[in-house]
């Protein structure tokens, strides 16, 4: 009797070991297939080096930009002079060469059914070697978008909500603005406001104009320089936005670099010319040796101006 409780006992601590064996065998199986999923969730649409070119076109607005590389830098192709900020076009660059997929669709329906026929958005990319491959993006499928490559019907793919958005910049966005210093009142030393001729200078060693350089240093910083009139004007375009030498008002601002009071550093200057002013209550702005010319508007300029003017 206690012979056959023992073999029993034994069979079923045998059993048990099979039991924990399977079970760590399709633990170890499952967490495989888990990984190999979480590779396969990105699916590789394009795998370029570089580009030479890249152009896009949002349909729905009607505006197509084209960028031209040459070396490392990137170019607005129909016009070169047109400082860009190269993270923008850089970003492009990386997200369509390496281009990835969330799904695969190898038995599409009609190009109709995913906005294809009509897409939102056409992209070329030209590559190193001036192969042309074509990218068009069509309706939303849940947080991605339809695509297809080369105008292809039997394989379209849906990639990420990502590959949309990097392109989502007009080019004033785009465009490298000009680096403008930090000026308050605690690091504003003088204000040289010339117009008609005539200059008018403000001082922080002037007790009596401490309220007006407050006003002039608030002015200042509410300032924006981001709307663009612009990218680079010519002489009969500075003369029709009163910025040309003899219409133009100039401001010289005369400040510290630290707002520490006791300092060695001698003191910089920053100039800007200030124009005419628009129909929409804005004045032409542009920051001295620069091309680009902005819009900012009258009330932030009247308080960089001392608030003299109405």
């Amino acid at each position: 009797m206690d012979m056959k409780k023992h073999r029993t006992l034994l069979i079923l601590l045998g059993l048990f070991v099979i039991l924990i064996l399977i079970f760590l065998s399709l633990s170890s199986y499952e967490g495989q297939g888990d990984e190999n999923a979480g590779e396969e969730s990105q699916i590789s649409v394009l795998d370029l080096e570089s580009l030479s070119a890249l152009s896009y076109t949002d349909h729905s607005a009607g505006t197509t930009m084209s960028f031209t590389k040459d070396g490392d830098t990137w170019y607005v192709s129909n016009d070169r002079d047109i400082p860009l900020t190269q993270s923008y076009i850089e970003t492009m660059e990386d997200t369509f060469c390496s281009l990835s997929a969330t799904r695969e669709i190898s038995d599409p329906d009609a190009l109709s059914d995913y906005g294809l026929d009509s897409p939102a958005y056409t992209i070329e990319l030209t590559d190193q070697d001036g192969t042309l491959t074509t990218v068009t993006i069509g309706d939303s499928a849940g947080e991605d978008y339809y695509l297809a490559v080369n105008g292809q019907e039997d394989t379209l793919y849906t990639v990420e909500s990502s590959v949309v958005s990097s392109m989502q910049y007009d080019l004033d966005t785009m465009v490298a603005k000009d680096d403008i210093p930090s000026i308050g009142s605690g690091n504003l030393v003088q204000a040289d406001i010339t117009e008609n001729g005539t200059t008018t200078i403000y001082s922080s060693d002037n007790d009596e104009q401490t309220e007006t350089i407050s006003t002039i240093a608030g002015g200042y910083g509410a300032m924006s320089l981001t709307e663009l009139a612009s990218y680079h004007a010519d002489a009969e375009e500075l003369a029709s936005f009163g910025l040309d030498e003899d219409s133009r008002i100039t401001v010289k601002l005369t400040y510290n670099e630290s707002s520490e009071e006791e300092s060695d550093e001698d003191p910089l200057t920053f100039t800007l010319y200030i124009g005419n002013t628009t129909d929409d209550d804005t004045r032409y702005v542009q920051v001295q040796d620069s091309d680009l010319v902005y819009l900012v508007s009258s009330g932030i300029l009247n308080n960089l101006l001392g608030g003299s003017e109405e």
